[in-house]
């Protein structure tokens, strides 16, 4: 099992100029403990949940502070980037972490960041698909050049080139079945962001990319064949009833989003439709903290004992890894969350360091 610690720099006071120095403490204390991977999500306009909307900005001064913890775009999102700059960008934090960067992409799951970008929700999932292309031709074609429906590129050359070749590992964050399929069909490494209905939907999602993994036809070079879930929130301290005292205001405020989110990007496009099937089987069973923690697979919360019996179900459905989302509380809080999950959770699952 591999181990991710996620942020996106949340700051109630909307003090980032404070928020983004303890994020870099944070992640050099995941780097020292033992976690693969470090990511923080794109997103815009998202007020105090989130203020990572240049993430690859951010990375270039993680690379310089960590020595060992993979970085992880969590996520980029393809139909608001050009896929030029993207690849740009990765080739670039690849030489500053040497070799240690990761593209993972998604397509946006809120109208809040697509309108301000004049992206039309029908269009997303051909632009993260077209977008996938270019970035790997810029890796893997000295020159490159791109006919799409999008994107008409002439022949040039990616400067500067990356470390890793003949590219970084691509990932994607899905949070339906059809994306799952699409990822395993393409090779990439899956962020599964679909659990909140629970351990059963979850393996069956699972299952969907496996099948289809298995006569993957690579979008890159290779095929990353890795199945990850993105847990928001996770969150660990030295009694169960002091980790839900801690993190439930945090934890019913994010998963409320749904709510909000889901249904008004459903009636959008049919690529969002299951975003609506999925508000209404959950309700408001979402805002409910025990729900969230004994039925739904989207929360890791408890001491460290808890902690490792949460996780323990996620591997017995085949999950890989873990990307746990820390954040919306205070410092000292989430130093303590990372330190009891470094001492005491990660090591009884580190038999896998290394992707499939």
């Amino acid at each position: 099992m591999r181990f991710g610690f996620l942020t996106g720099g949340s700051s109630a006071e909307l003090r980032h100029d404070i928020r983004y120095w303890e994020v870099l403490e944070e992640v050099e204390l995941a780097d020292e403990l033992g976690f693969d991977v470090f990511g923080a999500p794109e997103q815009h306009f998202l007020g105090e949940y989130c203020s990572t909307s240049a993430a690859e900005c951010f990375y270039g001064a993680v690379a310089m502070r960590t020595k060992r913890i993979r970085i992880r775009s969590c996520i980029t999102l393809l139909p608001v980037n050009h896929p030029i700059k993207v690849a740009e960008q990765a080739a670039t934090l690849d030489i500053l972490s040497r070799g240690r960067y990761e593209i993972g992409t998604g397509r946006s799951n809120t109208l809040l960041q697509l309108e301000p970008f004049e992206i039309p929700p029908q269009e997303t999932r051909a632009r993260w698909a077209e977008s996938l292309e270019v970035i790997v031709k810029a890796f893997t074609q000295d020159p490159f050049s791109h006919e799409g429906k999008y994107f008409k590129i002439p022949p040039r050359s990616l400067i500067p080139k990356s470390v890793q070749k003949p590219h970084p590992p691509l990932f994607v964050a899905s949070s339906g079945i059809d994306t799952h399929r699409i990822a395993g069909k393409k090779g990439i490494g899956l962020m599964s962001f679909s659990h909140y209905l629970g351990f059963g939907e979850l393996a069956k999602y699972i299952r969907a990319y496996q099948e289809n993994i298995r006569e993957a036809k690579p979008v890159g070079a290779y095929v990353t064949n890795s199945v990850g879930v993105l847990v928001v929130p996770g969150h660990c301290a030295e009694s169960s009833k002091e980790a839900r005292q801690e993190i439930t205001e945090r934890a019913t405020a994010f998963t409320a989003l749904v709510d909000v989110v889901y249904p008004e990007l459903a009636k959008q496009s049919a690529d969002y439709a299951y975003m609506g099937d999925v508000a209404e089987r959950l309700g408001g069973k979402i805002k409910d903290m025990d729900y969230l923690v004994a039925e739904s697979a989207g929360t890791i919360i408890g001491d460290p004992d808890e902690c490792v019996k949460q996780i323990k179900k996620f591997a017995d459905i085949g999950v890989e890894e873990i990307l746990l989302g820390m954040d919306g509380i205070p410092h000292d809080k989430i130093m303590k969350s990372l330190e009891l999950f470094g001492k005491y959770v990660i090591p009884h699952f580190k038999k896998i360091s290394a992707y499939p």
